[in-house]
């Protein structure tokens, strides 16, 4: 994605089933946008099992269309703890668990 236009979606605080769609709308437009799309989850404090439902959604939307996507950085905290509950993190889908953690061991 170097010195290719992209769009930036950021995500943070508290998200749950009550306001996924929230981030379920800023997601469908960056796929209005036709480019590149970078999700932030950095900020996320909390999360259910909605929020990764949803990227992975978007991750497996994108591969169809041939479009980039890809997280800002790899998945940590609340996050990557509930990807390790919900068994996003099973090594039977490789490309799924580089999107996640981009070649990191996770802590």
């Amino acid at each position: 994605m170097k010195n290719q236009e992209q769009f930036s979606v950021s995500i943070s605080d508290s998200i749950v089933i009550g306001n996924i769609s929230d981030v379920r709308d800023l997601i469908l437009r960056a796929f209005d946008q036709k480019k590149p799309i970078t999700i932030d989850i950095s900020r996320v404090t909390e999360a259910d099992i909605t929020l990764p439902q949803l990227i992975e959604s978007a991750r497996r939307s994108a591969a169809i269309e041939e479009r980039e996507i890809r997280l800002s950085q790899p998945a940590e905290g609340a996050v990557l703890q509930l990807l390790r509950r919900g068994g996003f993190l099973d090594t039977s889908d490789p490309a799924r668990v580089d999107f996640w953690l981009q070649g990191t061991t996770p802590q």
